[in-house]
């Protein structure tokens, strides 16, 4: 195969014919008229059409007839036709318009190693089926190419009495040789004549198949004039063939195509589901880059959802350790305010409790005041003691007893003292606690924490005031005994020494003196019961704004609970949602 006929394998869409020897050229308005109604014609569903007989037509008739089929063959080009149908419509033009009875179209096959007949006119079907059964191979038309001197114009013509150079008992012929009779005539054609047509692919430049032609009807070898006419019909069949190669090429990368996107699909459906564990793959070359940045998306997202699996394990952690610690905490808080709550109860005691010293101190005042009036009574009326003894023994008698009410008032603020150091210690560690439980609560319980250091304040303060009620009631009971050790000497002096004016005397100097220093010490226990009654109240005012923040606090702990318990709930929520993704 020469490369100089390669390239010249494509013919012009034109036509160009020489004046005939007789006959003048057909007339331009004839042919244009040919033309537009050729293109005028809509669309072609037939797979063969009729052709007028041009056998006794004239050569100008024969000549417009070529021109109006060639025209109408382009319009068939365009029309919704499959590759057999217009090969059929063109092998039937042609024969008709060539002047040859016998035309065969082969074409290379799926292996592209032979060629197969597939459009034939003039061939019975026995003869159709012996050329399916007997396929050309591709080194006959590749041998044929190298023979120049068979080339006319862009087509092939062997003689007879040369075809045993091209062919051999391996290629069939289309004509059957009993139905033909052999003529050895100069310029006729014989039935042993080859007349062959490459097609080349006006895209790719390819050998597509051959047109065999045999028998025609005025039985002359064809001029090349007449093979430049069979050329242009054989182009046409080219086109037509390299078109249907296109649409076949683009129907399957279609049917490829959408099963890619089926498959594609599918592994979609998969990943909605929340399966995220099969890479996706696709064999089309066009969606390989898409699958690849699915896949990509795909590794990625599977990362990010390793690492919120992750959190949500540690969130879940988490969460289970702040709800039980918001549990305790909610107990702890209730249990707190309950501790306050004793804590009012038993400061609201000790008011009233010392309300009540005051209330006797107030009294054992008003009593030595008059034991005083009386002793100096007794002093200004000294020199009538003997006929006032009787009046000094009752009030000695008197005195004596309110000495004993005092003392046992004396033990009774003892015995008071008692529960009131108690109540200071619990004060003291109840003040530990909440400053304890303040510490715990961050920033929530930095208010509750002075309110803490002033609850420990005022328990050191009534620690310090019921050690000096102590310390009081003992001087209180140590002078109560001497009184009432002295009343009793002064009563026993009375009744035995009644004559003893002058001791009478220094005893009621020392009566009145013990009467005075017992007032003093009567009004400083008024004085300290007011600071303690004072201070009582303003302990009760403390614990209850305690016991308000308390209340607060807990009310605040029970929204954090509620709180946490919410989110506590949407943490499971979403550990369940991330358990139904599967991933790599």
């Amino acid at each position: 195969m020469s490369e100089q006929k390669i390239q010249t394998r494509s013919l012009p869409l034109k036509v160009v014919f020489t004046r005939p020897s007789s006959g003048p050229l057909p007339d331009p308005r004839e042919v244009a008229e040919f033309v537009e109604s050729a293109h005028k014609t809509p669309t072609y569903t037939a797979a063969r059409v009729q052709v007028p007989d041009l056998s006794q037509a004239s050569e100008k008739e024969r000549r417009s007839q070529q021109v109006k089929e060639l025209v109408r063959l382009c319009g068939v080009l365009r029309a919704d036709l499959s590759k057999d149908e217009v090969l059929q419509q063109i092998v039937g033009s042609m024969s008709v318009c060539t002047g040859f009875r016998n035309l065969v179209v082969n074409l290379l096959d799926k292996s592209n190693q032979f060629f197969l007949p597939a459009a034939v006119v003039g061939v019975s079907r026995e003869d159709e089926r012996a050329l399916l059964g007997k396929p050309i191979p591709l080194n006959f038309i590749e041998n044929l190419i190298q023979h120049a001197e068979f080339c006319i114009s862009q087509s092939y013509f062997v003689p007879h009495h040369l075809d045993s150079t091209i062919f051999t008992d391996d290629i069939p012929s289309i004509v059957p040789m009993e139905n033909t009779e052999a003529s050895d005539i100069p310029g006729q054609w014989h039935p042993l004549d080859s007349l062959i047509v490459p097609l080349y692919s006006p895209r790719e430049q390819k050998l597509l198949g051959f047109l065999s032609l045999d028998n025609p009807e005025d039985g002359k070898v064809p001029t090349e004039e007449a093979i430049e006419i069979v050329e242009l019909f054989a182009n046409k069949a080219a086109l037509a063939i390299d078109n249907a190669h296109i649409f076949e090429e683009r129907e399957a990368e279609r049917i490829a195509l959408e099963q890619g996107i089926t498959a594609l699909r599918n592994d979609l459906d998969l990943m909605a589901q929340g399966d995220l564990r099969q890479a996706i793959h696709s064999s089309h070359p066009k969606l390989v880059p898409v699958t690849e940045s699915i896949n990509a998306t795909i590794d990625k997202i599977n990362a990010i959802l390793y690492e919120m699996q992750a959190m949500t394990v540690a969130v879940d952690m988490h969460m289970n350790n702040v709800h039980l610690n918001s549990e305790t905490l909610a107990q702890d808080a209730q249990q707190q305010q309950q501790q306050i709550n004793t804590i009012a109860n038993t400061i609201n005691d000790f008011a009233i409790m010392m309300h009540t010293i005051s209330q006797r101190a107030a009294y054992l005042s008003q009593t030595a005041f008059e034991a005083m009036e009386v002793t100096n009574d007794v002093q200004s009326k000294v020199d009538r003691v003997i006929e006032g003894m009787s009046m000094v023994r009752d009030a000695t008698l008197q005195s004596a007893r309110l000495m004993k009410l005092l003392g046992e008032s004396g033990q009774q603020l003892n015995e008071t003292s008692v529960p009131l150091n108690d109540l200071t210690t619990r004060m003291h560690l109840i003040s530990l606690n909440a400053a304890i439980e303040a510490t715990r609560g961050g920033e929530q319980g930095q208010s509750f924490t002075v309110i803490a250091q002033e609850m420990r304040n005022l328990a050191m303060i009534s620690a310090a005031a019921t050690r000096k009620i102590n310390d009081y009631i003992r001087t209180i009971q140590q002078e109560t005994t001497q009184v009432a050790h002295s009343v009793e000497q002064s009563t026993q002096t009375v009744v035995a020494q009644s004559e003893s004016v002058m001791q009478t005397g220094v005893s009621l100097d020392a009566m009145s003196e013990v009467t005075e220093q017992l007032s003093n010490l009567v009004q400083e226990i008024c004085a300290t019961a007011d600071t303690q009654t004072q201070g009582s109240q303003q302990m009760m005012t403390a614990v209850h704004e305690v016991r308000r923040m308390t209340s607060d606090v807990t009310s605040h702990m029970e929204e954090m609970r509620t709180s946490v318990n919410n989110l506590f709930e949407s943490a499971n929520s979403l550990r369940k949602k991330m358990t139904q993704i599967q991933l790599r």
